[in-house]
């Protein structure tokens, strides 16, 4: 009942100061009100960068995305805040001239934010000046080169993991350009067709003289045992002198045979034995033009490899929205300023009121013993 009764004894209390929380309201809202007008407007614009999980070719692997995935995506946070970032749009779009004092971390503090909603591939940068236009060109600048700055760094990746394959596959490809050109060479320059007939030919001459040679032998032998055989009456002597004859005759052809055969043989082993060289040197070629190949097309398709993992490697980043032109200031708020202004001004009236009311109350609780001795003492 105490409790119930000192309430609505405050509550009267309240109504009878109603003015002096009235006035307080009502001077906190003009105040707050004049100063909203009399503070210069400030616009905020926003762009989006959408991040692209490493999915590759694998649509399930794209959307893979974990909570540890997500809160790693938080680095990419530092490309959009990056200082030197900042630096080169504040020098680009003319902005530095307008802050001449300033220092660039200030600055960022003052005009850019950041930040990456929670459980979202989304990173969002806002960047509040006095322009509209201003803003939205300055989100708009910090959003794609933060882009390119990315695009850049896996650019580099990616250049870093394929030197070695691309110096081995250029190594591979200009062995086999030099495998070639030496193949072409040998095959203008070194006639092992026309070689190879020239000992085929020979050959076949060889194989002509040899057999008119048999023959010849086996013609002077016939003529040597028809010499040697007794002759029937008196034609002994004309067929002894015409066998005479043949056998001479026979024997310089035979000896003119055995010559060719020699000088066939000499000329058959000399053209042999250039053609087996020359055979080996284009067989050595051939296997080196060979290797040379097989060793491009191994090196082209480690590198083909390692070109084609790029895209699951790196985290790529798009501009999904550049962000809008900001048609109303984001700061000062009249309205927020003044509803502020009135519930502070409401709180702090209303609560000086009840230390009052207390005051007062003690004050009157210490006064009831003095005014009742001076009662009892006129009794």
């Amino acid at each position: 009942m105490r409790n119930a009764s000192e309430g609505l004894e405050f509550a009267r209390y309240l109504r009878r100061r109603w003015a002096l929380v009235a006035i307080t309201c009502a001077t906190a809202v003009v105040i707050a009100g004049a100063v909203s007008l009399l503070l210069p407007a400030r616009y905020t614009a926003t762009s989006s960068i959408l991040i692209e999980p490493p999915g590759g070719n694998d649509p399930r692997a794209a959307t893979a995305v974990s909570t540890v995935y997500l809160e790693s995506l938080k680095t990419y946070e530092r490309f959009a805040s990056s200082d030197t970032l900042f630096e080169h749009a504040l020098n680009d779009l003319h902005l530095r001239e307008r802050y001449p004092g300033a220092s660039t971390d200030t600055l960022k503090r003052r005009i850019m934010e950041v930040t990456k909603p929670a459980s979202t591939t989304i990173i969002d940068i806002s960047a509040t000046v006095s322009d509209p236009k201003d803003a939205q060109m300055l989100a708009q600048y910090m959003a794609e080169h933060t882009v390119a700055l990315n695009a850049s760094l896996e650019r580099q990746t990616d250049e870093d993991l394929s030197k070695e394959p691309q110096r081995l596959f250029d190594a591979a490809k200009a062995r086999r350009a030099a495998a070639e050109s030496a193949k072409d060479l040998f095959t203008k320059t070194t006639p092992v067709e026309a070689l190879d007939k020239e000992v085929l030919v020979t050959a076949e001459l060889r194989s002509e003289v040899g057999k008119d040679l048999a023959r010849s032998r086996a013609e002077l032998a016939n003529y040597l045992g028809q010499q040697q055989a007794p002759q029937p009456g008196g034609a002994g002597e004309p067929q002894a002198g015409w066998t005479q004859f043949e056998i001479v005759s026979t024997r310089a052809k035979i000896q003119e045979l055995e010559n060719q055969d020699r000088q066939l043989l000499q000329t058959l082993t000399s053209k042999s034995s250039i053609l087996e060289n020359l055979r080996r040197e284009r067989d050595a070629l051939d296997a080196e033009l060979k290797s040379a190949r097989a060793d491009e097309e191994v090196e082209n398709t480690k590198l083909s490899d390692v070109k084609s993992t790029s895209a699951a490697r790196g985290v790529r980043l798009k501009v999904l929205d550049p962000g809008i032109v900001p048609q109303r200031p984001s700061f000062p708020n009249p309205p927020l300023n003044l509803g502020v202004a009135f519930a502070l001004s409401l709180m702090a009236s209303i609560g000086y009121l009840a230390m009052r009311f207390a005051y007062d109350r003690v004050r009157d609780t210490q006064r009831e013993p003095i005014f009742s001795r001076h009662s009892d003492a006129l009794r």
